[in-house]
């Protein structure tokens, strides 16, 4: 038997079975108990379920050692706080609800002569009078969780016929490195800290919940990463391998839940809000008036219950019992189970309308009742008795009801009764094949996807899908910006100007800007003033800057204060006529990295690849940043712009006049991009999104797409690549950058190495990009100057003594 002990001197306790002994519980994707789970028999149970904490929870997932703590857990690994008796301790599993299941199993599968094992088995045969019985009665034996729930959800299914696998994710993930990621690292030591499989970052359960949040964000580009998915992604973990875990979230993702409900925009979450809402007026009146009459915001509440399928709230064993339905039944459950869970307590909660502060009563309460459920009987009774008024017909028109009027609420469509122009109706996966043969590639291709692309409806809605997924991604970076700055409310424009035409126009106005005032930057660290002439500034103060001819000396202002500072210690952070804010700067508010990395490049990836060629007679698909490319070098040719940047490179002209036009920058951030993500085998998606960063920097993203769509010279590029009814190619371009325009209104300063920093900065011998568009010493550094740095070393290191200790003069 393996053992586990609790505090030092602890006695030994029997939790895990015999022939798990001898394994490593270090995870791989082939755990020795899970690889082989189709050949294992119905009856043969991977748990050794008894009152012993960790019995009932996937044994991988346990430390290798229990030495260091002597916490007391309960049976799913999670710390048991105050004394005994105030915890469930009814069993995880009976013996005879388990046979029952297996004479269920057995006698659905007749005419299976040998041995019933999981492979053969199909729920469908199920005889479904007596499966609802179980279920209801008392749920699904534990032991059988990990085959039964991804067997009735389609998880399975979905795994069996799926064109790519679990690992091929995962692999492809660890190329990818989306800057979702960020976000996820973040929340991965909030999830579950209780629960002794997720409590260290070195957890396993940690690795194996980062590997899965990160594949679902992978696979679904549209939908990417949402908090509630971790809490239910964990707690699946504890029962079901991790595999069966990302095939189980998937289902949920796909079929279980709407297909927008994890969207960046929580349409679909926010529907299901209005829907229960509604619910509540029709089965909990008299509450549903108390609650009106004190203004109780019930949405703060409920949304947690829905984003996280219970999960957040609900006792462990009342949750599973809860999670049998649904996997089941589907998602109806939700809202069956929300309504019961409110009707357990309805009389005391509308006892409290005489309370003296009623609001507050109320919502305290409701938020205490799922935690308080200590008996699953009494809410599933409940549940059974919302089975006919509460059906999935009625939830799937209310659904559609409401996420309509949502939508012409945002002013994203107009007739609200009509299903036909609903957007976001399905999900998109991405696409992602294992290798097949060269016959199989030259002469198959996908005949639903065809027919779907063929079929003028479905390409309608999803063009629509296309525009208002981009417009919400411009609108949510929009209202970020207004609501860390009440300053901007009522100067920042939402509404996109379709009307505004002049291409040269723009561009006029966007060199005029940029001839104004002076370039700003960030201070780096504390530097004290100590002589009247100097500068002094803290740590992150925004400083203009008024002279750059000396390369190591720069003169600056701040909060009415003129003097010199060295220049190795501030960032530049804009341009000449931009207006700073820090909201805009990833080193001070790191969430607008993945506003615009994430969602914004998405969004406008996804744009760009509509109607783009498939190259090649193997019919691959193309990328937008081959197009781009090509694009920017026509620019070389027309306009000599290499040339000119070359010669003024060479001859170290004085550029501190200069500013660069949008195809100099275009040509200029291309070609830089490409030379450090190159150098660290970056995919070309992490280009584009690097070139999207630039490009907001520079608050030019609006005429760089103009670039790509509108020069006549370049049709030939534009055929190439594109077919007639793409939108590169068609009027609809126009719209798309007057929605781009928007973005223009604001400063961003983002490092286009972000995605790549930590490789390039172990190779030093890669320029940062912001640096070399931006500064005059990186853009026009002569070949001479650069030799000397280098051959100098003892030269650089006095200088560098003298500007730390402000030693210098003017005259040095």
């Amino acid at each position: 038997m393996a053992k586990y002990k609790k505090g030092k001197d602890a006695k030994f306790a029997e939790t895990i079975e015999d022939e798990w002994e001898s394994q490593h519980v270090c995870f791989s994707l082939d755990d020795k108990p899970w690889k082989k789970e189709v050949d294992i028999p119905v009856h043969q149970s991977l748990f050794n379920i008894s009152e012993q904490p960790f019995s009932a929870i996937n044994a991988s997932l346990l430390p290798t050692s229990f030495a260091e703590t002597s916490q007391i857990f309960d049976e799913f690994g999670f710390h048991i706080d105050g004394e005994f008796d105030i915890y469930d301790k009814s069993p995880v599993e009976i013996s005879q609800d388990r046979m029952r299941w297996l004479a269920l199993l057995t006698f659905a599968h007749e005419d299976v002569e040998e041995e019933l094992t999981w492979s053969k088995v199909c729920v469908e045969k199920l005889n479904e009078e007596k499966l609802m019985t179980l279920l209801h009665e008392v749920g699904i034996a534990h032991s059988l969780r990990p085959f039964l729930w991804p067997r009735f959800c389609g998880a399975t299914k979905k795994k069996s016929t799926s064109v790519f696998s679990y690992s091929d994710v995962v692999k492809q993930c660890d190329k990818d490195k989306p800057s979702i990621g960020a976000q996820i690292e973040k929340d991965l030591p909030r999830t579950l800290p209780h629960n002794i499989c997720f409590w260290q970052a070195n957890s396993i359960g940690i690795e194996s919940l980062r590997r899965i949040l990160k594949s679902i964000a992978y696979i679904y580009p549209d939908v990417g990463y949402c908090q509630g998915m971790g809490i239910i992604a964990a707690t699946l973990l504890l029962v079901c391998p991790e595999e069966t875990t990302f095939w189980m979230m998937a289902t949920m993702v796909e079929d279980i839940f709407p297909p927008n409900y994890y969207s960046c925009s929580l349409i679909g979450l926010q529907g299901d809000e209005r829907v229960s809402r509604q619910l509540i007026g029709v089965h909990l009146p008299e509450l549903d008036r108390i609650l009106k009459d004190n203004d109780v915001e019930l949405s703060l509440i409920t949304v947690n219950w829905l984003l996280t399928a219970f999960a957040s709230v609900l006792p462990m064993r009342v949750l599973l019992r809860v999670w049998d339905l649904l996997f089941v039944i589907g998602g109806v459950t939700m809202f069956r189970v929300l309504i019961s869970i409110l009707k357990i307590k309805e009389e005391e909660l509308i006892g409290l309308k005489y309370d003296e502060n009623a609001s507050a009563a109320l919502f305290n309460m409701i938020s205490r009742i799922p935690g308080s459920l200590k008996n699953s009987e009494h809410l599933m009774e409940l549940c059974r008795s919302f089975e006919f008024s509460i059906t999935e017909e009625l939830i799937k028109t209310a659904r559609k009801r409401q996420q309509a009027i949502l939508l012409a609420d945002q002013g994203l469509i107009i007739n609200t009764n009509s299903d036909a122009n609903l957007p976001k109706q399905h999900i998109k996966r991405r696409k992602l094949a294992r290798s097949k043969n060269l016959v199989h590639q030259l002469f198959t291709s996908s005949k639903q996807q065809q027919d779907m692309e063929n079929d003028s409806k479905t390409k309608n809605i999803r063009l629509t899908e296309l525009i208002v997924d981009l417009r919400d991604a411009i609108l949510h970076i929009c209202k970020y910006f207004i609501e860390c700055d009440e300053s901007f409310e009522g100067v920042v424009n939402l509404q996109a100007d379709y009307l505004k035409e002049g291409q040269e126009c723009e561009k006029e106005e966007f060199l005029n800007c940029r001839r104004r005032g002076y370039r700003r930057a960030r201070a780096l660290l504390d530097f004290q003033r100590q002589d009247e002439d100097e500068l002094g500034f803290k740590k992150n103060d925004i400083i203009t800057v008024i002279c750059e001819k000396d390369e190591h000396c720069w003169v600056g202002e701040v909060n009415g204060l003129r003097g010199w500072f060295p220049a190795k210690f501030v960032k530049i952070v804009d341009d000449r006529g931009c207006d700073y804010t820090v909201y805009g700067d990833e080193a001070v508010c790191p969430e607008i990295t993945d506003k615009v990395r994430g969602r914004l490049a998405l969004a406008l990836k996804l744009v760009l690849e509509h109607g783009l060629r498939k190259s090649g007679v193997l019919n691959f698909a193309s990328h937008p940043w081959l197009f781009i490319e090509e694009i920017s070098q026509s620019f070389v040719q027309k306009h000599a712009v290499y040339s000119h940047l070359v010669l003024c490179t060479t001859f170290s002209l004085d550029q501190d006049e200069k500013i660069l036009t949008p195809q100099e920058l275009l040509f200029r951030a291309v070609k830089l991009i490409n030379e450090s993500h190159n150098a660290v085998g970056a995919e070309m998606d992490v280009k584009f999104r690097s070139l999207i960063a630039v490009a907001v920097s520079e608050q030019c993203l609006h005429l760089w797409f103009d670039l790509l769509c509108s020069s006549r010279k370049d049709d030939h590029i534009r055929i190439k690549y594109y077919h007639s009814w793409s939108f590169i190619r068609s009027p609809i371009w126009k719209q798309i950058k007057s929605e781009l325009r928007l973005l223009a209104q604001f400063a961003f300063n983002l490092n286009a190495d972000y995605e790549v920093a930590d490789i390039v900065r172990k190779q030093k011998k890669h320029l940062s990009l912001n640096d070399t568009l931006k500064k005059k010493d990186c853009l026009n550094i002569s070949s001479g100057s650069t030799q000397s740095s280098f051959n100098q070393p003892l030269k650089e290191g006095v200088r560098d003594m003298l500007i730390k200790h402000h030693l210098f003069s003017w005259d040095l």
